[in-house]
């Protein structure tokens, strides 16, 4: 056996020391008959080996008492010094054979109840927990006098006084240990063992009890100084660290790592190694910050909710403890939390919004005062900005405020909002504060008006609610008298309470006078005015003025009544004015003075004297004539015409004058007027209607009279009033104009009736062939119209331009299309047409086709085109086929259909929209087919242009108007030909060409 001896420092209480560790290095295997046996191992032979233990032997082994000091390692550090080679940190197994036995005599020297720090121990350690299962103390016997003993592998302690096994906890000082012998058997336990309900760990080598940290099978678990395994909190000390160990039967006694949940509590053990954590703790797997307790009364535990930390307020969620960050909805109120957690309050800005919180930590939402600052902001409500100050105009509650865009200032009175272009006003009283106000508002003593839609202040004048109301430039509302130059008047705004500022309309009283706003635009009367039928005299102060008058420069003398009843009208006819008669006249009101009056209640006649005062109950002359006046002013004559002073009256009984329409003895019908009762002459409108009286005799006229000063002649009906408009006179139409009543000549259009018609030098209307200014007209013999555009006379076409009616002579281009007419009129065609194979009137369709398509065709078979036409024209009834011409034979054209009408070649809907459809005859002949192509062509083109429909081929659906080719038809509307293409293409004519001949001829 080689020894090596080490020296390691080590701490004891408060001393370093130095002790010699002694190690053995074994260099042979004793030999006990191929068998080595240790205290603590379980031999396979049955031989005994026996280990005896004596107090008082020579050999001494001192061992260092276990103190409660943890050193810096988790394991302590024990120094054990011994005497004998034999020795070993297990028991001595002593060498034997089978035939010898050897005791080994150790004295192991310790006091009871002091705990051996075996060489598993890691550290002596403090609980800060008491436990709540009540244990059993270990109770450690030291051996006076006994040996250990194997038999058949096991380790039993054997008493040398009496023989006997020793049971329970012993200590053997020698090896500096404890051991547990079952009082069942006596043997040596290993391994984990529930003794006296605690629970203890010995080695499984050697037997010795745990004392301190212990990792078994790679958990560490915690022994105290007796050996009871330590479950719960523990605090280490010397590693400045609490742990727990697991209080679980299936792990019972296991230091535990990361987060754990006991007794409803989370906390978090180190990962690696098992300390307790505290503070603020980031979980990246769960990406959450949390926080354990660092109270004593709560140690690490995690928490919830609420929380102060030094003097900070934090919030971690209610569920998973997660440290809260940004706005957090707690139990309806908002709160937030910056980066670090901590909670905030009072203003702060977060991502370049402004919100509140107020010492709680709650976020504010709505008006808040900021006395601090000296004003009121707004924190919005809405979800989508939650507790953001609001800038510039908001609506809240369905008002509107105004925040200042800088700081978020509410704004109070007067605002100029320079993007809308308007003043508005926000309410400066504390239960309003801030809302923009509508309507009339008073303002320190001062009536202003906002508009009840945007709130802007009104300038100038507005009408509200059905009144006008003036305000100035900065929007204070006028009362009294105002001058409007732009409008050339001058108004008056109420400044009665009950209508303050509304502008006046018709007669008001102010202050004692009488004024008058005209009742639409409320401009005060100056001068004459006539108000209700009624005229009234304002003086230029808009005074109404009463009593006599000089007007127009002193030519008029009239009376405004003085009385109650009618005060301030202009007064007419006869009228007692202090104590005297006047008469003023009935149309003019001027006091006449010389003159015979009509009185037209009573239909007599009075005279005004030359002094203004009616002549009553006296003779007076007239022009040297006496006439009589009764005591009523009326004047006396017999029945009868008479000549008074140059005027005509006609007088029945009574002295009552005749007035209206009446007729004479003599037969003359004649008017005297209802104003004067003197006879008329010359033209008159009664009752809305003009007369004619002969301006010698008075005699009404009637029929056609020519008024040379007026260069119209004009027509008086039977009944004496002028006519107006078409006219049926003796048979003959004639027109009048709607307003003078002039009769017309020449061309007149009559938009009502959608015609132009002609009227010759002598009113009537014309029709037929009418040849004006050296050009023919056509007119309806009917009602007159004029003709425009093709017209068919036989088989000859004529054309009456649609611009004047005039019939076309020479050359025109029509719809496209050149066209030549001789001098008649006639169209001089481009090409020969055969009438011999037309069909008589009765046979085949006479409906009208709409102008809509001109459909080309060819026979489809190899015949020419008299042929097809005679086929046509003979077989039309039991065939019912045929079209308006068949083109060939060498350019010829053979009529069959009439232009215009239906026929029947391409199907009925084609059939009924094809004024015109062309077959074409078949030729080998190159040269016959070009004069046939040529002739096709022109044909129709001449047809499309007649008919107004475009010379496009082919184009569009059913809907487009054009040339169509049976094919065409085919596609678009019905049916399964595909000509004329394929007849065409034997001459090399492509769809394209015949598009482009068509279009612009050959």
């Amino acid at each position: 056996m080689e020894r090596k001896t080490h020296y390691k420092m080590y701490k004891a209480g408060k001393n370093w020391v130095f002790a010699m560790l002694s190690t053995v290095a074994l260099t042979g295997v004793m030999a006990m008959s191929g068998n080595t046996a240790k205290a603590d191992a379980v031999a396979q032979s049955s031989t005994e080996q026996v280990a005896k233990v004596d107090t008082t032997g020579a050999t001494t082994t001192q061992v260092e008492k276990a103190t409660n000091n943890v050193n810096e390692s988790n394991a302590a550090q024990t120094s054990v010094t011994t005497t004998t080679g034999q020795s070993s940190s297990n028991a001595d197994a002593t060498s034997s054979s089978q035939n010898n036995k050897q005791a080994t005599t150790t004295s192991v020297v310790t006091s009871q109840n002091t705990l051996v720090a075996n060489k598993d121990q890691a550290s002596s350690i403090q609980s800060s927990v008491t436990q709540n299962s009540k244990k059993t103390e270990t109770v450690i016997n030291t051996a006076d006098n006994a040996s250990q003993k194997n038999v058949n592998g096991n380790w039993y302690l054997v008493d040398n006084n009496t023989g006997k096994n020793l049971t329970g906890f012993q200590e053997i000082k020698y090896q500096n240990k404890v051991v547990y012998y079952a009082p069942s058997n006596s043997q040596m336990q290993y391994g984990w063992q529930d003794i006296n309900n605690n629970r203890y760990y010995f080695d499984t080598f050697d037997g010795a009890m745990t004392t301190g940290q212990k990792n078994i099978n790679g958990n560490w678990y915690m022994f105290d100084a007796q050996g009871v395994l330590q479950t719960g909190f523990q605090r280490i000390e010397s590693q400045n660290k609490t742990v727990y160990y697991s209080e679980d039967k299936d792990k019972l006694g296991q230091m535990q790592y990361g987060q754990k949940n006991i007794k409803g509590n989370w906390y978090n053990f180190d990962t690696y190694d098992g300390a307790m954590k505290t503070g603020f703790v980031t979980i990246p797997s769960q990406n959450k910050t949390v926080y354990y307790s660092e109270d004593k009364a709560k140690l690490g535990q995690m928490q919830y909710g609420k929380t102060k930390v030094n003097g900070k307020t934090y919030y971690f969620d209610t569920y998973d403890g997660a440290m809260k960050k940004g706005l957090t909805n707690i139990n309806g109120n908002y709160y937030y939390f910056d980066n670090s957690g901590v909670m905030a309050t009072n203003q702060k800005n977060i991502n370049g919004n402004w919100y509140m919180f107020n010492d709680q930590g709650i976020m504010q939402t709505g008006f808040v005062h900021i006395p601090s600052q000296g004003k009121t902001v707004y924190y919005s409500k809405d979800k989508d900005k939650l507790g953001q100050m609001l800038y510039g105009q908001k609506n809240i509650n369905g008002r509107w405020y105004n925040f200042d865009t800088y700081d978020g200032a509410m704004k109070t009175g007067f605002v100029y909002i320079p993007s809308q272009n308007k003043t508005v006003y926000y309410d400066e009283n504390q239960s309003t504060l801030g809302q923009m106000k509508y309507g009339f508002q008073n303002i320190n003593g001062k009536t202003y008006y906002f508009d009840t839609f945007d709130g802007s202040m009104k300038t100038g004048q507005k009408n509200i609610n059905g009144n006008w109301y003036m305000f100035d430039d900065k929007g204070v509302m006028k009362v009294g008298f105002v001058t409007i130059p732009s409008q050339n008047k001058t108004v008056y705004y109420s400044e009665d309470k009950a209508k303050l500022g509304q502008m006046q309309y018709g007669k008001t009283g102010i202050k004692g006078k009488t004024y008058y706003f005209d009742t639409f635009d409320g401009a005060m009367a100056v001068g004459e005015k006539k108000i209700d039928n009624h005229m009234y005299l304002f003086d230029s102060k808009g005074i109404m003025q009463i009593g006599f008058h000089d007007l127009d420069g002193g030519k008029r003398t009239v009376y405004y009544s003085e009385a109650k009843s009618n005060y301030g009208q202009m007064l007419y006819g006869n009228q007692v004015i202090n104590g005297k008669n006047y008469y003023f006249d009935s149309t003019t009101g001027a006091m006449r003075k010389g003159i015979l009056v009509l009185d037209k209640a009573n239909h007599t006649l009075s005279y005004v004297t030359n002094e203004g005062t009616v002549a009553k109950n006296m003779r007076y002359k007239i022009d040297n004539v006496e006439y009589i006046f009764n005591v009523a002013g009326v004047l006396e004559h017999s029945q009868g015409e008479a000549n008074i002073a140059g005027n005509w009256y006609l007088f029945g009984d009574n002295n009552h004058v005749l007035i209206g329409f009446q007729t004479l003895k003599d037969g003359r019908k004649v008017y005297y007027s209802t104003d004067s009762g003197q006879m008329q002459f010359g033209q008159r409108n009664i009752d809305g209607h003009w007369y004619m009286f002969d301006t010698f005799n008075g005699a009404m006229k009637t029929g056609f009279v020519n008024i040379p000063e007026q260069n119209k002649t004009v027509y008086y009906a039977t009944n004496g009033q002028m006519q107006y408009g078409q006219r049926n006179i003796d048979g003959h139409w004639y027109m009048f104009d709607t307003f003078n009543g002039a009769m017309k000549t020449g061309f007149v259009n009559i938009p009502e009736q959608n015609k132009t018609v002609y009227y010759a030098a002598n009113g009537q209307m014309q029709y037929g062939k009418q040849n004006i200014d050296g050009h023919w007209y056509l007119f309806n013999t009917f009602d007159g119209a004029m003709y425009k555009g093709w017209l068919m006379s036989g088989n000859d076409w004529y054309y009456y331009n649609q611009q004047n009616g005039q019939l076309q002579t020479g050359s025109a281009v029509i719809n496209g299309v050149g066209y030549n007419f001789d001098g008649n009129g006639k169209q001089i065609l481009n090409y020969s047409i055969d009438y011999r194979y037309a069909l008589p009137a009765g046979k085949g369709d006479d409906e009208t086709a709409a102008n809509n398509y001109i459909i080309l065709h060819d026979v489809g078979v190899e015949s020419g085109a008299a042929a097809n036409a005679r086929y046509f024209h003979d077989t039309v009834d039991t065939n019912e086929a045929y079209v308006t011409f068949v083109v060939g034979d060498g350019g010829k054209v053979y009529q069959v259909g009439r232009p215009g009408q239906v026929s029947w070649g391409a199907g009925r809907v084609a059939n009924h929209n094809s004024p015109v459809q062309i077959e074409l005859g078949r030729t080998y002949n190159s040269g016959q087919f070009w004069q046939d192509y040529v002739t096709y062509v022109r044909l129709a083109r001449d047809m499309a242009g007649k008919y107004g429909i475009p010379l496009t081929l082919d184009a569009g659906g059913a809907g487009t108007r054009g040339i169509k080719s049976h094919y065409w038809v085919t596609k678009n509307i019905w049916g399964d030909h595909v000509d004329p293409y394929g007849y065409l293409s034997r001459f090399g004519v492509t769809q394209a060409k015949l598009a482009h001949d068509l279009l612009y001829g050959v």
